[in-house]
């Protein structure tokens, strides 16, 4: 580990909490996650500390395949930027991740914030590709026409969805990607299987999605097969399956391919864009 850099103890929360709580104009995820993440046996908090072995500052690091790390939340406190320390920590993050066999190391931004953009590419990433992101507030009367409505795909369907998800343009633009939450991953076929077992992978006439239910939060999609002729068909059909199961929110991630960006904003969204950068790791 490098001089100054350790572990995160659950200790630390109650410390780093008060100078992460007013990050962006709505808050920070941090106090919350914080604690998730430190629990987490397969991921590691970093820590650059003071001389009293204070934290001023941390990210987050987990490896998201045996190839490729992820690192998240990078945060340094107000009164100690401008002297590295981001680097730093970005440089014991990629570390660990290195002994754990990554190949390479991604991290994202919103398309909007110009520093962290400067200061990731600053650091040597390159971006990758772009999405959308956006919520919806859901209609609890919205309905789709009946052919149109999401059902359950059986796992016979997983090897078409696969087929059809490579061959499409979501797949190209997205590099193969799959966002899990807000860490993001090469896809993988099993992806689609395990999708069907778990009773996440649905379908109608339009395409295949995946879609994580996590009450209270609302629906999730991880992972779409579409074409832009068909999008805003399965997207009222995803509109229509929120409302049906009572729940008040739904976030959609895609990878912005002006289309994806228009279907979502004549579905009723306001989306907003997100940067994949990645590192190789020497």
């Amino acid at each position: 580990m490098r001089p100054g850099i350790r572990p995160a103890r659950v200790e630390d929360v109650a410390v780093i909490a008060p100078w992460t709580i007013d990050t962006f104009h709505w808050g920070d995820y941090i106090p919350e996650r914080l604690p998730i993440w430190i629990a987490d046996p397969e991921s590691e908090v970093l820590v650059h500390v003071d001389d009293d072995d204070s934290p001023i500052a941390l990210v987050h690091a987990v490896m998201l395949s045996p190839t490729e790390g992820w690192l998240e939340g990078a945060r340094v406190h107000p009164s100690h930027r401008r002297r590295g320390l981001g680097k730093t920590l970005n440089d014991a993050g990629i570390e660990w991740a290195a002994a754990r066999g990554a190949r390479v190391v991604r991290l994202t931004t919103e398309t909007d914030n110009d520093a962290a953009r400067n200061q990731v590419v600053s650091l040597g990433y390159r971006e990758v590709s772009r999405w959308v992101y956006a919520s919806y507030e859901i209609d609890p009367t919205h309905r789709a026409p009946a052919q149109y409505r999401l059902r359950p795909a059986p796992g016979s369907d997983a090897e078409a969805a696969w087929l059809a998800w490579v061959a499409g343009d979501l797949a190209r633009a997205g590099r193969e990607l799959i966002a899990l939450g807000w860490q993001w991953r090469t896809a993988r076929p099993e992806d689609v299987t395990s999708a069907a077992r778990e009773g996440e992978l649905f379908q109608s006439p339009a395409g295949w999605i995946r879609v994580r239910h996590t009450p209270p939060d609302g629906l999730h999609t991880l992972w779409m097969a579409t074409t832009p002729e068909e999008v805003l068909l399965l997207l009222d059909g995803l509109l229509d399956m929120a409302a049906e199961l009572g729940t008040t929110e739904l976030y959609v991630k895609l990878p912005d391919l002006g289309w994806t960006n228009e279907a979502l904003t004549r579905t009723g969204a306001e989306p907003r864009g997100i940067l994949v950068y990645a590192k190789p790791v020497p």
